[in-house]
């Protein structure tokens, strides 16, 4: 294979060496066995990501409130709650960027401004929430807590970015893989990360701006950002004992604007005909001896993959299994340090430990001046 740094100096392209040891493109040893179309297995297909965009005036009460929730917020470095549409959001002490105020309810984060020169709302669809519902759906609840929040019925939506996935199983992707593909972007034509951790082979990323592809080992990158809740959606269709890879592709305003998209109704609608456009902008492709790149066939692998159905499999246990992680990861810190406390005042019996571990919690609670049911409540009303 030739060289990168040379192949860049000979195309005036970009490529990118990106070695990194945390996620989202970690990926396994090479493989260097030749996958059979016919082994591949779509697992899920479908919208990942929106974000919209909303026209029209905030309430001027609704924002001095919010305003108080942000004070108090600084002031105590907790965010504060407060309710909308009969959902419960936490503001954040912080921003975003040029909004001024942050909401999170869990479903969908909501971005507020106090300019006329920005959208009065900017909002993203948690992935999760889109999984759990179908991406429909989350849009009508999103608009919901809009409408409360802006005065009048207007309520004009612009989709600003959506991402579109396929996720599968059969063939895993190799660095030498690099040569085989083409885009047709005319913007950064030949910008290619190429991700390592270490020597291990993690991934690529196409383009940046307004149109991104991403091609990376899905099953582990959701190990280390908790998005064990995937697998709810694979479902039985999954292989255990192999390596679920993700194809997916951001589209900015820019690009869907080309494609005469502009709210995000339009989007969910056409996402098959997203789908199919980003696998004409990326291709994987067959060498071919004597023949310019441009002209080598496409891989069978890559006309299998752009037939996907982009259908967006959801599943209402996304949100159990969310909680039931949750849970998993506090049970394994409260059993760390209720060990640790165990060590040092010379117990090993787990029944003494949590004993000890009461003893010295309701002393923490006194000599603070806190009762515990107190903090329990506080964190369950902000408990979204």
């Amino acid at each position: 294979m030739a060289d990168p740094a040379r192949r860049q100096a000979q195309t005036g392209g970009a490529v990118v060496r990106c070695r990194r040891s945390e996620s989202p493109n970690r990926g396994p040893p090479k493989n260097r066995d030749d996958a059979l179309t016919s082994s591949v297995r779509v697992l899920a297909a479908g919208i990942d990501s929106l974000y919209v965009s909303f026209k029209g005036d905030v309430d001027t009460a609704w924002l001095d409130l919010i305003e108080l929730q942000k004070v108090r917020a600084q002031e105590t470095g907790q965010p504060q709650l407060v309710s909308v549409a009969d959902r419960k959001a936490l503001v954040q002490p912080s921003g975003w960027g040029r909004y001024r105020y942050w909401l999170r309810c869990g479903d969908f984060d909501v971005f507020v401004a106090r300019t006329q020169s920005l959208p009065a709302v900017y909002a993203r669809i948690a992935s999760a929430f889109i999984h759990e519902v179908g991406p429909a759906s989350a849009l009508a609840n999103l608009r919901t807590f809009i409408g409360t929040v802006l005065v009048g019925q207007t309520q004009e939506a612009v989709c600003s970015r959506a991402d579109v996935y396929t996720d599968f199983q059969g063939w895993v992707p190799r660095s030498e893989d690099y040569d085989r593909f083409i885009t047709r972007s005319r913007r950064n034509i030949c910008h290619i990360a190429v991700h390592h951790d270490g020597r291990r082979f993690t991934g690529f990323t196409f383009g940046r701006g307004a149109m991104v592809a991403r091609l990376y080992d899905k099953g582990l990158e959701i190990v280390h950002t908790a998005k064990d809740w995937m697998r709810e959606v694979w479902g039985e269709r999954i292989d255990p004992s192999a390596s679920v890879w993700r194809l997916e592709f951001q589209f900015r305003r820019e690009i869907l604007a080309e494609c005469s998209l502009t709210t995000p109704e339009d989007v969910i609608a056409q996402r098959q005909n997203l789908w199919a456009y980003a696998m004409r902008w990326l291709s994987l492709r067959e060498p071919t001896h004597g023949a310019a790149r441009t002209r080598w066939p496409v891989a069978h692998i890559w006309s299998y993959l752009m037939r996907s159905e982009v259908g967006v499999k959801y599943s209402p246990l996304v949100r159990r299994r969310i909680r039931e992680h949750d849970e998993s990861v506090l049970v394994r810190g409260l059993t760390g340090y209720a060990s640790s406390l165990a060590a040092i005042t010379g117990v090993s019996d787990l029944d003494l430990a949590m004993l000890v571990s009461r003893r010295r919690v309701g002393e923490y609670m006194d000599a603070t001046g806190r009762d515990f049911r107190e903090l329990v409540a506080a964190k369950r009303e902000r408990s979204l």
